[in-house]
């Protein structure tokens, strides 16, 4: 019991004695790279791996504004009035507004919101058809919203790993073009499901 008491009252003493670490990104700019992973809601898509980096900084106390881009591809599986099987390769470009609801020297808690630009390509795999037909089909550009949670924990001076939960919400519209060599171009309009739920890990770098 005297020993226990001993290295508690070392312990305390050192974490004392030691300079503080600043809280991740409350009082400086961070530059972000991070990773995860993307789980869409659509049933005949599969999510992927996700990356990115972005920019954070401080815009009042526990306020954060932050700038990122992403990218992740998922794979799709044909289905009625939806996408053929192929490769969708998404890339939003989000602003959000941080606020920590928890804070202290070495933790952060906080909730986040924004909207992004999500940048889409739609690369169309094997589909069955007659050779003088053949299928095209895109996904529009367009704007999303999101929000989530995450949290920061300082692992040493100027560097914080963080790790957020994330949705993102929107379709966009799509279309199916069918290039037909005996009755022409004929278009279906459809929309793609975009909606996801996003699981990130990453460093907050301070400067």
């Amino acid at each position: 019991m005297r020993q226990a008491f001993r290295f508690g009252l070392a312990l305390a003493t050192a974490l004392l004695a030691a300079p503080p670490v600043p809280v991740p990104a409350a009082t400086r700019a961070a530059i972000l790279v991070h990773a995860g992973f993307g789980f869409p809601e659509e049933n005949n898509l599969r999510g992927g791996l996700v990356s990115g980096f972005g920019l954070v900084v401080s815009i009042a106390p526990r306020v954060n504004l932050t700038a990122e881009y992403n990218a992740w591809k998922d794979t799709s599986k044909q289905s009625s009035g939806k996408l053929y099987n192929g490769t969708l390769t998404l890339a939003p470009i989000q602003a959000s507004i941080q606020y920590a609801f928890y804070q202290n020297m070495y933790f952060t808690a906080y909730a986040l919101g924004g909207a992004a630009y999500i940048v889409s390509r739609f690369k169309i795999g094997s589909y069955a058809s007659v050779p003088e037909v053949r299928i095209e089909q895109s996904v529009d550009n367009g704007w999303g919203l999101f929000g989530g949670v995450g949290a920061n924990l300082a692992v040493w001076r100027g560097a914080d790993f963080y790790f957020e939960v994330s949705y993102m919400r929107r379709s966009l519209p799509a279309k199916t073009v069918v290039h037909d060599m005996n009755f022409g171009d004929s278009v279906s309009p459809l929309t793609a499901n975009l909606r996801h739920v996003f699981l990130k890990a990453g460093l907050k770098l301070s400067f």
